[in-house]
């Protein structure tokens, strides 16, 4: 089934280093493994879901942070946090609300600025879901990566993980999943932006015809200072296949 997915984000950032104006704040935030900490929030809404046709909403925190290892190596530490509402997917199947499942990426990577940001690292999720419908009832393990190109007004590039399950609930589907987000993002005046980022599934569980969700849509966003606190605003919209 296709369905339509809206996304509202809004967060705040911090930088050691402090851009000069809105437009270069745009470009760290867009850049996975600049020296930046997130503080993002997004507002999730799937229509159309279910055999009800109504809104799947999730609430999903997405911190993000740098560390310093040495002169040359940074870890950039990130965590998804998700609290959702599901309706029902199939007759006699009630709605759900709670936590979903939580997935941590750390990924190493060269200090410092250049023209390519890169970054490798491990991949978990742990089940935190408070029901059943919302997560795996799995643990998993992986592997992520992120490549970045900045080239003036131009920022584009790939974050992936891929998990497995290793533990957990026996009577539950094993998790065999992919997850590719590239991005293309074109940087206006003042802070302002037009670009696309969708979130690419392969679930290798699924039955053939049904591994790969491949949205395609676009959004714009804008740095608003309040003060000298830069928040990012931003909202897309995709039709999911």
């Amino acid at each position: 089934m296709r369905t339509i997915t809206a996304i509202l984000i809004s967060g705040t950032l911090s930088a050691t280093a402090l851009p000069e104006n809105e437009s270069d704040w745009a470009r760290l935030a867009q850049n996975p493994m600049a020296d930046l900490i997130r503080l993002p929030v997004e507002n999730r809404f799937d229509l159309d879901y279910g055999h009800k046709e109504q809104v799947k909403y999730t609430l999903g925190y997405k911190p993000s942070m740098v560390s310093q290892l040495s002169e040359t190596w940074n870890i950039v530490t990130r965590f998804e946090m998700p609290v959702i509402y599901q309706p029902g997917t199939v007759p006699g199947e009630n709605d759900s609300f709670g936590l979903g499942d939580t997935t941590y990426e750390g990924l190493f990577g060269p200090s410092g600025d250049r023209s390519f940001y890169w970054g490798l690292g491990p991949a978990f999720q742990i089940p935190t879901a408070t029901d059943n419908p919302l997560g795996t009832r799995k643990w998993s393990a992986g592997a992520a990566a992120s490549g970045t190109l900045v080239s003036g007004p131009i920022t584009a590039g790939l974050r992936a993980n891929h998990l497995w399950s290793f533990a957990g609930n026996s009577d539950r589907p094993d998790v065999n999943l992919t997850t590719l987000e590239y991005y293309l993002y074109a940087n206006l005046s003042r802070g302002w932006w037009i670009g696309t980022s969708p979130v690419n599934t392969a679930n290798w569980e699924a039955p053939q015809g049904q591994v790969w969700n491949t949205p395609l849509g676009g959004g714009f966003g804008k740095i608003f200072m309040n003060g000298r606190q830069p928040i990012h605003l931003k909202l897309e919209a995709y039709r999911n296949s």
